[in-house]
């Protein structure tokens, strides 16, 4: 069986991630900015207070061309590095917030999710690991309230030979807990194809889906 390939998600959250890589990268175009002009204007003026010859002022042009080109350098050089570092930090926040929202999702449609780990240099971890962790409570909570219910409905099947007005009742709470325990055993996946790492599935009831962890 040929292997699926996986799509690679580098912006996970678009509007956040851009949000603060543009915001790094404009303070970083400021200071080297900033840092350029000053530099060049100390330049400048120590130039016009030592050097009174011609043929001197036109050497030390061509080396403020030089400089100017330097400090233009320096300047990308650190627009790019701080947008880098703004990418891979907002991405190791926007992945897990995207998984997590992904389970509230899924809790909001009375389904549980699979356990699904974050990757090793994510953020949020232990926020994680307690949405985790309350999310196993409120499953291991509906399966003692469906067996408490499925005592019920046995009392009633076998009061309702005595009782037929008790017959759409009880085939209402039947019904609803054929529902409710099929969606309390099923565990759900998580798709995620993120760019920077693999995670691993975490815990019990864990999924075998290779798609990747945010």
């Amino acid at each position: 069986m040929p292997q699926l390939r996986r799509r690679r998600t580098y912006l996970v959250d678009r509007s956040f991630q851009l949000k603060y890589i543009l915001l790094l990268m404009g303070w970083g175009l400021a200071l080297a900015g900033l840092f350029g002009l000053w530099a060049y204007q100390a330049q400048e003026q120590a130039i016009d207070l030592l050097v009174r010859d011609a043929a001197q002022r036109a050497l030390v042009d061509h080396t403020s061309r030089q400089l100017l080109w330097v400090l233009g350098g320096i300047a990308v050089l650190s627009v790019a590095a701080l947008g880098l570092i703004g990418f891979i930090m907002t991405h190791r926040v926007a992945g897990p917030i995207y998984v997590m929202s992904h389970f509230l999702s899924l809790l909001a449609e009375g389904r549980y999710p699979s356990r699904r780990a974050l990757r090793k240099h994510d953020e949020l971890q232990r926020f994680h690991a307690h949405l985790l962790e309350t999310i196993d409570a409120l499953r291991d909570r509906e399966r003692i309230q469906l067996a408490r219910l499925a005592d019920a409905v046995e009392r009633l099947r076998a009061a309702a030979s005595r009782a037929p007005e008790l017959l759409p009742a009880l085939a209402a709470l039947e019904a609803e807990l054929s529902e409710r325990g099929a969606a309390v055993e099923e565990t759900a996946s998580t798709p995620l194809a993120l760019a920077l790492g693999e995670g691993a599935p975490a815990g019990r009831g864990a999924s075998k889906s290779p798609a990747r962890a945010g």
